[in-house]
């Protein structure tokens, strides 16, 4: 049995997990993408990974901050898209 206290501090974890979400999702994505994109455009040999890296570098903050920006849309959008499929 959960007691008062630990019920409040489990729910601001769960809070914060919330909140960390979207960069780590966004942290894992942009990585994907950009060694895919780069081994695309450029090819996997020995400079792949340094190059991959150099993409990511640029990826990886504007994937976290889009994915803090577009959260609102994302969850109204996904909220709709349920309520249809529901109907």
């Amino acid at each position: 049995m959960i007691r008062q206290g630990e019920s409040d501090v489990t729910d601001a974890i769960t809070r914060r997990a919330q909140q960390l979400l979207p960069a780590f999702l966004a942290t894992a994505m942009s990585a994907f993408v950009a060694a895919l994109v780069t081994a695309v455009n450029t090819g996997v040999d020995a400079g792949f990974v340094w190059r991959w890296l150099a993409a990511w570098a640029i990826a990886l903050p504007a994937a976290i901050l889009a994915a803090y920006l577009f959260r609102p849309l994302a969850w109204k959008l996904s909220l709709a898209v349920a309520r249809r499929l529901s109907a």
